[in-house]
């Protein structure tokens, strides 16, 4: 049960990997499961190793966050411009996959273009830009968008390796109690707590008086 808890861990680790390049809350889902498989079976993973995927997990949607907001900044965006940078990469994202029928690179496509392209409009629509200040706004966040998404895959994948060394990561109770090889040997002496009772004095009657 352990073995296969363990595969399941590892095999929704990678897949969250997928997901996160997708624009899905793959690393999420991925320590839903491996906190699930915890608690049906306790001796899968250790709780050190599930805290370190969570810290992961947040790690990544901060990287995310700023790097997004880094590249509009770089591009001489505001606040709406940023703003409509986080919007538009999730929105282009979601529509990438719709209607760009390549898998991950349509959505990654998608939401490079919704962040640059919404983070221009947003920008323009402010009357404080011209086209060619919003267009450098939207490059900036488009550039950020792509940073974003391959930081953020690459913190997932050190997550996954994480989970999947820790699942498989033996268990010296375990280990023992599933494999007879590896539990330790009990010597006959051993099992003695203390000398025999000779046979003479346990089971000689005591002697009665003659008269």
């Amino acid at each position: 049960m352990v073995w296969v808890a363990a595969g399941i861990i590892a095999v929704f680790a990678w897949l969250g990997v997928l997901a996160t390049l997708m624009v899905m809350p793959g690393m999420w889902v991925a320590l839903l499961v491996a906190l699930i498989a915890k608690i049906i079976v306790p001796d899968v993973i250790s709780w050190w190793v599930l805290l370190a995927a969570l810290l992961l997990t947040i790690l990544g949607e901060i990287v995310e966050l700023i790097s997004s907001a880094i590249g509009a900044k770089a591009g001489g965006a505001g606040k709406p411009g940023t703003t409509g940078a986080l919007i538009g990469g999730i929105a282009g994202a979601i529509a990438g996959t719709v209607f760009i029928p390549i898998p991950v690179l349509g959505t990654i496509i998608g939401g490079v273009l919704g962040a640059g392209f919404l983070a221009l409009i947003m920008e323009r629509n402010t009357g404080e830009r011209s086209w060619k200040e919003a267009g450098k706004a939207g490059a900036g966040a488009a550039a950020g968008r792509l940073a974003s998404t391959f930081l953020k895959t690459a913190v997932a994948v050190v997550m996954a390796a994480v989970l999947t060394v820790g699942a498989f990561w033996p268990n010296t109770s375990t280990a023992a109690a599933s494999n007879p090889i590896l539990a330790p040997a009990t010597r006959p002496a051993d099992m003695i707590d203390q000398e025999p009772i000779p046979a003479d004095e346990s089971n000689t009657p005591a002697p009665t008086p003659d008269g």
